[in-house]
């Protein structure tokens, strides 16, 4: 009786904790929203090829590129509803996703990028069977499973074409997931989800950039689709388990989404069950970890890697507002953190601090059009292609300057749509709920970037989250014209 007595408590305690986080978290993502198209529809965030951000006042074009995506949306809109009365919907998406994969194969074959930065790095110590290059492994252990996903590939197919073509389909099962997360949550099948994946400026672009954002996307995706489910059986549950800790071994911010489904677990479904397992199963796949990684990195050589705190001071840099300015050390401490934030002062800090979240949201192509085509170098290309030198010059390609606009206008469109579907509260507790999930990651994200170094494209996995509520958006403006 004591013990039923005590388990009704606890549970009348985390329904009112879950409404104080449920109206916590909607208003503190409309805030972000709202700052976002504001601070978008006045000053330009803009990544300069100096690797530094910036601001600029907008020009006649970032207000075109928004008119041309709401035109281009609506088009969209009427070809989908046009199609569902003529043929198979699914046999056009079908189609459609077929011919995505030969359009990034072409772009991939005219722009052939060659891996720089991390990526270089990663790529020679792979192709060289960890021979060579193994000192930037021990400065930066973190990129080990990506270096071994690279190198098991490489081995099958020594070119790092095969790696991109990894990064397409990747891209497809992105796209996929997005849209049964999207009825996981909603309850209704709408493939407009799909229809924004596959016209997704960034999400196709970024198919050369040979890193961890697109696997980890994916795995991020993934993990939340399995989450959302209506039932979770015991296999739903391994994989889940498994999923979480590859995702976080391939990018440790990965811990943000185990935090937010240990949160959901908890408020939203009471299943402990599953929590326990997925913390069972990251602690035993550590620990097998482990050995693995002594392997190739060896405890002598400890004393190379960067600690946390040299990224946190990068993210302290008053100069560049916390952009990833190159400038690790394996001397700084915690002590250097301290003294930092006493020599900048509350205000300073404060500003630097709103600046670098308010760039890193607002940029809006997650430097897209760097990863695509390069930096601008000379020897960007494997080989000369009849587009190649048309995108090689990231100040004066009139291809790179377009696509940057549209991709602005694009993530501006996506926002507002999101920001719709946010602000009209579900009348269906349970859509409430799972939509909670999606919230708790993008908080997650935000207040992990407040203190971490920073680069736009450090929240491209979430990308997939803003087409599923910007579905959502769209429906309830179908609504309200209905």
């Amino acid at each position: 009786m004591v013990f039923e007595i005590i388990i009704y408590w606890s549970m009348i305690k985390l329904k009112k904790i879950d409404i104080l986080v449920h109206k916590f978290s909607k208003i503190f993502i409309m805030t972000l929203f709202i700052c976002i198209l504001l601070g978008m529809l006045c000053i330009n965030s803009v990544y300069l090829y100096i690797d530094m951000p910036s601001f600029q006042l907008n020009n006649i074009w970032n207000y075109l590129s928004i008119f041309i995506t709401i035109i281009s949306l609506i088009f969209i809109v009427w070809i989908y509803k046009l199609i569902k009365k003529k043929i198979n919907i699914n046999s056009f998406i079908f189609a459609l996703f077929s011919f995505y994969f030969i359009l990034e194969f072409l772009y991939l074959k005219f722009v052939p990028l060659k891996p720089f930065s991390d990526m270089l790095n990663i790529v020679q110590v792979a192709l060289s069977n960890f021979n060579e290059g193994m000192e930037y492994l021990y400065r930066c252990p973190n990129n080990l499973p990506m270096t071994l996903l690279f190198w098991l590939i490489l081995k099958i197919y020594p070119k790092v074409f095969a790696i991109k073509l990894g990064n397409v389909v990747c891209n497809l099962l992105i796209i996929y997931f997005s849209y049964k997360i999207y009825n996981n949550i909603y309850k209704k099948d709408n493939k407009l989800v799909l229809l924004l994946g596959l016209t997704s400026i960034p999400m196709f672009l970024y198919v050369n950039h040979v890193y961890n954002d697109i696997i980890f996307t994916m795995l991020t995706t993934i993990v939340i689709y399995i989450l959302t489910k209506h039932e979770l059986k015991n296999k739903d549950i391994f994989l889940l388990s498994l999923l979480s800790f590859f995702q976080y071994i391939i990018r440790p911010v990965g811990i943000i989404l185990i935090i937010a489904e240990g949160m959901y677990l908890i408020l939203k479904k009471s299943n402990y069950k599953v929590l326990i397992v997925i913390v069972v199963t990251f602690i035993i796949c550590n620990l097998l970890y482990i050995p693995l990684k002594k392997i190739y990195i060896p405890e002598n050589q400890k004393n190379l890697q960067y600690p946390i705190w040299s990224y946190i001071q990068i993210g302290m840099n008053e100069t560049e507002f916390g952009f990833q300015d190159g400038s690790f050390s394996t001397e700084w401490t915690a002590i250097d953190i301290i003294n930092r934030c006493k020599d900048l002062g509350i205000k300073r800090l404060i500003k630097l601090f709103l600046k670098k979240e308010y760039w890193l949201w607002t940029e809006g192509t997650f430097q897209t059009e760097r990863y695509a085509f390069g930096a601008g170098l000379q020897d960007s290309y494997e080989y000369e292609t009849a587009i190649t030198s048309y995108v090689l010059d990231p100040e004066n390609s009139t291809i790179r300057k377009a696509l940057d606009y549209l991709m602005k206008g694009q993530y501006i469109v996506l926002i507002t749509l999101s920001l719709i579907g946010i602000i009209k509260e579900e009348k269906v507790e349970a859509v409430k709920n799972t939509k909670d999930l999606l919230f708790y990651f993008i908080i997650g994200m935000f207040c992990f970037y407040f203190f971490w170094e920073i680069k736009s494209r450090y929240i491209y996995s979430l990308l997939p989250i803003f087409w599923i509520l910007a579905v959502d958006g769209l429906e309830k403006i179908k609504r309200l014209i209905k």
